[in-house]
């Protein structure tokens, strides 16, 4: 649970204001681990998870594909998007196809020495602050669906445009390359 020891207490431009949401929460529990412990152990790792859906940076992500279902997450902060892979029966039961539009409550990460994690193409308006960031897709894990979708409103077409871009840029330049969708999980 590291990547959120940071990144919270700053005040988002758009903070989550996502509730966390129990009912998701089980079967995706039940679907992505085997065991009693894997189980117990991520009960006792959601305070944190609570914490960056609520007060973590609202930033635009579109599905990139649902065979596997990838969504590529974007950070204004660094310009760059990241790639996350979920179970692909999120896919259906959310009805998402190529291109939806959804919302991530960021979490970002410093290094002192200034790098950045090896899987992000920083973008011309990356702001230098950060080295990393943690998306969090509300849709999948926090309540009130109709408000989380209303969230994609607070973002431009030119903004949307931006996200797709990059996603294909970095699935030209990354294809083998994804992040686990439920790292806060685990």
């Amino acid at each position: 649970m590291a990547p959120f020891a940071s990144g919270i207490g700053g005040s988002a431009e758009n903070p989550g204001k996502a509730k966390f949401s129990y009912r998701k929460y089980y079967p995706i529990r039940k679907l992505i681990f085997s065991t009693f412990k894997e189980k117990y152990n991520s009960d006792m790792s959601l305070q944190p998870v609570m914490a960056a859906l609520l007060a973590g940076d609202t930033q635009p992500a579109v599905v990139f594909s649902t065979d596997p279902l990838l969504v590529a997450c974007y950070s204004d902060e660094m310009d760059a998007v990241v790639m996350l892979e979920f179970p692909k029966q999120l896919a259906e039961k959310y009805a998402l196809v190529n291109g939806s539009r959804l919302v991530a409550s960021c979490v970002y990460k410093s290094d002192a020495f200034g790098s950045h994690a090896s899987d992000i193409t920083l973008g011309e308006r990356y702001l230098g602050n950060y080295s990393d960031f943690f998306p969090i897709v509300q849709l999948f894990i926090a309540k009130n669906d109709k408000k989380i979708q209303k969230r994609t409103e607070l973002f431009s077409e030119e903004q949307w445009e931006r996200v797709q871009t990059l996603a294909a840029e970095y699935h030209a330049t990354h294809a083998d390359i994804k992040r686990d969708g439920f790292f806060y999980l685990k």
